[in-house]
């Protein structure tokens, strides 16, 4: 919404701008020259730079859909990570408790024989 407030005021003055300069002119490049109205011009010229500012847009998104979708990768691998790691830890949990019996609270102040993290 933002950018059409912006570019509202533009597109209006380019058409105001083409309707008020119909008579043609001797319009000249190195190379090259032809008969055009200003305002026809002016409105190709914003047409191209439209267009130029669309596809600098359009590869900057691509730039930021890969980044995207390697970021997603590596969210599933860390999260297949994760549940490999906590089968692991469940894992070693069931083996402790097979060998003491049960695994005591951490109000006894006894240890389980695991990291700090597998609490």
């Amino acid at each position: 919404m933002l950018r059409l407030i912006i570019a509202l005021p533009f597109l209006i003055l380019l058409v105001v701008f083409v309707l008020f300069n119909e008579t043609p002119q001797a319009m000249v490049l190195p190379g090259y020259s032809w008969q055009s109205s200003p305002g026809v011009v002016a409105l190709i010229a914003a047409v191209l730079f439209f267009l130029v500012g669309a596809l600098v847009v359009w590869f900057s998104e691509l730039q930021q859909r890969r980044r995207a979708r390697r970021a997603e990768q590596q969210v599933r691998a860390l999260e297949i990570q994760v549940t490999e790691l906590r089968a692991q830890l469940a894992q070693s949990v069931a083996q402790h408790v097979t060998h003491q019996g049960s695994i005591p609270s951490l109000a006894t102040g006894t240890s389980t024989g695991l990291p700090p993290a597998a609490y």
